[in-house]
């Protein structure tokens, strides 16, 4: 990207962002979609024929987890905030080691998670960043590398672990089963691919927050044009948003995965309650008001 291109880019982010922040701060933000979309229970996921299991944590787990100066900032909040708890879970749930190789896919400019993770282990490890717009920079220990989700430039097998936070529900048309199969790709055999939130709704619909609406599954899913999802969010990759129902997660991703692989969801918990509190994380969408985490483990072929 040119640096004309990029500093272009960089003023629409910050106008958008505004703008959304202006909406969430008046509580006007996905209006439509919370009237519509909702979670469900568990018997109604196990419709997926995928196994469901709980995720818990404390609340000294999470305070100790804000102990890294990289999330310092959320310190200040008098609640949990969603953004860190999928970091929580998915450092959890990857287990990762000494001199293990990570990729935190489609994981923004700032790499937040990477950056939290290296103040946090005491212990060294690979760190790369997947983002289009910053190949091969090289920062605080993360080095970012380009590619579509569905092609990463990284050999078979290369990886001990792959995170995807609040991403996975923007990627468009098919990109949800080919990045899935992506990660399978690169992952060591007995290694995770963690995907938080995975969002799983009453309703498998495809959300749009602009008028360049596309229906990637007309046949099948709901659309919902709502100008007020920041849900959806925005910017060049953005603008739109997938929800799953059951019959929809299994037909799409579950039925699609590689034969050598495992799925589970774990939801998360903290001190036994769902989380976020979306009355307090109210740039949440309803619908992420129990979040899961998708669970892909590799095996031997």
């Amino acid at each position: 990207m040119t640096s004309h291109k990029f500093t272009f880019y960089r003023l629409s982010r910050l106008i958008n962002t505004y703008k959304w922040k202006v909406l969430t701060k008046l509580r006007l933000n996905n209006s439509k979609i919370n009237r519509i979309l909702y979670p469900i229970n568990d018997s109604e996921i196990e419709e997926a024929k995928i196994e469901i299991c709980n995720l818990e944590f404390s609340k000294s787990d999470y305070n100790n987890f804000l102990k890294s100066p990289v999330l310092k900032k959320y310190n200040q909040l008098s609640y949990p905030y969603s953004k860190t708890l999928e970091y929580l879970t998915s450092m959890t749930l990857l287990e990762l080691k000494a001199g293990d190789k990570i990729l935190d896919a489609a994981g923004g400019e700032k790499a937040e998670y990477l950056k939290a993770l290296r103040a946090t282990y005491d212990f060294k490890f690979t760190a790369y960043c997947q983002d289009s717009l910053l190949d091969g920079k090289s920062a605080d220990g993360v080095t970012y590398i380009g590619g579509s989700i569905d092609a990463i430039p990284l050999p078979d097998e290369s990886l001990d672990g792959i995170s995807c936070h609040h991403s996975f529900e923007h990627f468009r048309d098919d990109l949800d089963i080919k990045f899935i199969k992506e990660a399978v790709r690169l992952l060591q055999v007995g290694r995770k691919l963690v995907i938080v939130p995975l969002f799983i709704a009453n309703e498998y619909a495809e959300i749009w927050n602009n008028k360049q609406i596309y229906k990637y599954d007309p046949e099948k899913a709901l659309t919902i044009f709502d100008r007020t999802a920041s849900f959806a969010g925005w910017g060049p990759y953005e603008g739109f948003a997938r929800t799953y129902s059951p019959t929809a997660l299994k037909t799409r991703i579950i039925d699609n995965l590689p034969s050598n692989c495992q799925a589970k969801i774990s939801k998360v918990l903290l001190d036994n309650k769902p989380v976020p509190d979306i009355k307090q994380n109210y740039h949440q969408p309803l619908v992420n008001a129990e979040m899961k985490a998708l669970i892909i483990t590799k095996k031997s072929a």
